[in-house]
């Protein structure tokens, strides 16, 4: 019983180093890096697939980001949309959370809102004039198969549309709290530890025949 107890402690810090993990890439568009005070519209960004009116990041320009440096607009010089293809696990189930806002220089509610859709659930944000941070969640159930995360732009298409920011999703344990995944490092380092545990208990017990 000591040597599963003094085992537990060795292990305990390194299941401490799991954290849960945010499916989407990129979700605070981070990526590309923009440069304070400054905005772009590109064309692709890392882990997420672009419409053909691209995607427009900002630092800091027309409001500034919920999370991190960056965020973005879909209306761009007209409504865009992106897309992210998330694998999932059948039965599971997943939240999915995001931060919006209108620009302080909206052009009013008809000019502003904001589509979101995972597999068959779907809703609008935004179509309002607020222009303080808000954030939405909901949950769904995993397929089995990738499911597109899908963002639109759904207001009048002129340019001024509704603010995009920290996406995320998170696999949700029995209790409805996000589960604790180890990222790959973690969970190598919390193996190494265990191995290097049994080696030890491995040596007490030869030491106590002898």
């Amino acid at each position: 019983m000591k040597r599963l107890i003094t085992a537990l402690l060795f292990a305990a810090p390194l299941f401490a180093l799991a954290a849960p993990v945010n499916l989407v890439a990129n979700g605070s568009f981070e990526t590309p890096a923009v440069g304070p005070g400054t905005w772009t519209i590109v064309n692709s960004a890392a882990g997420w697939t672009v419409g053909p009116n691209g995607l427009e990041i900002r630092n800091n320009v027309a409001g500034s980001a919920f999370a991190g440096s960056n965020f973005a607009e879909l209306d761009t010089s007209a409504n865009s949309w992106i897309s992210q293809a998330l694998n999932t696990i059948a039965g599971q189930t997943y939240s999915l959370s995001f931060a919006y806002a209108n620009r302080p220089d909206n052009l009013g509610a008809a000019s502003n809102g904001l589509a979101w859709s995972i597999g068959g659930l779907s809703g609008t944000v935004g179509d309002n004039t607020d222009t303080s941070w808000a954030t939405f969640s909901t949950t769904f159930i995993g397929t089995g198969s990738p499911m597109t995360l899908r963002f639109a732009a759904v207001g009048r298409s002129d340019g001024y549309g509704t603010s995009l920011d920290n996406i995320v999703v998170n696999t949700l344990g029995a209790g409805g709290n996000a589960a604790a995944v180890p990222e790959p490092e973690s969970l190598a380092l919390m193996l190494a530890g265990l191995g290097a545990m049994g080696i030890v208990l491995r040596r007490r017990k030869t030491a106590g025949k002898t």
